[in-house]
């Protein structure tokens, strides 16, 4: 079966909507994110980072594989490797699915080494993979190839037209939506997020691509401060507007003013913000290892809905 491997273009945008659209016609859950982000995201550097797989005729995209490099910075996560986050997907009705896995996963591995200089030594570099359970060929895929399942995250869901929960506040915390509109407000929304997500940081070319998209233009973060004025915790709240489904994303609260209910009280409030938009359900994803952020949001009426693998390799 011939295939063609390549560097995605923005020329193929067309081409990765519709194998999206197919992928997700046979597997409607899979966690496949609009075509756009795969195509304009900065850290994918214009296609670099990124590889499209094709028919004989180059006409038909057959699979695609983006690969996402975040290198860990904080000295919190000293122990943590630094990431290389990564899919490896082939179209589910197409019969040679596994041939262009191992042609797309072998680019991927190839551009992977080039990325190593960029990931300061000691850590090691782990190539990274968050699959839906339903998207069983890919992850059987990626197992045969030496990736282990390290880790499972929740996927939680809520229905909106149920009655919200209403949970109380400190007296001396405001909270607001805030769409960060100035470079100021973004970097201190960046220092309170990396602060609490060493791991898995952002910078503000990133933010200021997802604020962008359609997605930040409904949506907003909901925010709390300090008498001071200093952010303390936030929420985003936002929806894809072809989809409809409310999105709860990126939570957390300083250390120091966790455990007083902060957190259930933005989730609520994000999720009040839907539904004063007309959605109806609404989900979001955390780690199963969290039982503390599991437990907020069963609190705030989410129940587990699904399942997401996180598969790792090493590659130093």
């Amino acid at each position: 079966m011939p295939i063609t491997i390549r560097n995605h273009t923005a020329n193929d945008l067309p081409q990765l909507a519709a194998f999206i659209k197919r992928y997700l016609a046979a597997i409607p859950d899979a966690k496949l994110i609009a075509p756009e982000v795969y195509t304009y995201h900065p850290a994918l550097e214009e296609g670099q980072n990124v590889f499209s797989a094709w028919d004989e005729r180059g006409e038909t995209m057959l699979g695609f594989a983006p690969a996402f490099p975040v290198p860990a910075t904080d000295a919190e996560t000293e122990g943590e490797p630094h990431p290389i986050w990564a899919i490896v997907v082939a179209d589910p009705a197409h019969a040679g699915g596994d041939t262009i896995r191992e042609a797309l996963l072998g680019r991927v591995l190839e551009r992977a080494q080039a990325l190593l200089e960029r990931f300061p030594a000691p850590r090691r570099v782990r190539l990274a993979s968050d699959l839906i359970v339903s998207q069983k060929a890919d992850i059987d895929f990626l197992l045969s190839k030496g990736f282990a399942h390290y880790e499972s995250m929740y996927v939680m869901g809520r229905d909106l037209t149920a009655p919200l929960l209403d949970r109380p506040l400190p007296q001396d915390v405001t909270v607001r939506q805030w769409k960060m509109e100035t470079e100021a407000e973004q970097d201190a929304y960046l220092a309170a997020f990396n602060r609490c997500f060493p791991s898995n940081p952002k910078d503000r070319a990133a933010l200021q691509f997802f604020m962008q998209s359609p997605m930040w233009r409904v949506g907003t973060a909901i925010a709390a401060f300090d008498e001071e004025g200093a952010l303390v915790a936030s929420v985003l709240s936002y929806w894809d507007p072809d989809d409809r489904t409310g999105i709860t994303d990126d939570v957390f609260v300083v250390p120091e003013w966790r455990g007083h209910g902060i957190a259930k009280h933005l989730v609520n409030a994000g999720l009040a913000y839907q539904r004063e938009h007309g959605l109806e359900h609404a989900r979001l994803e955390v780690r199963a290892s969290n039982p503390p952020a599991v437990s907020v949001y069963k609190a705030t009426g989410h129940t587990i809905v699904n399942e997401e693998w996180l598969l790792g390799k090493y590659i130093r």
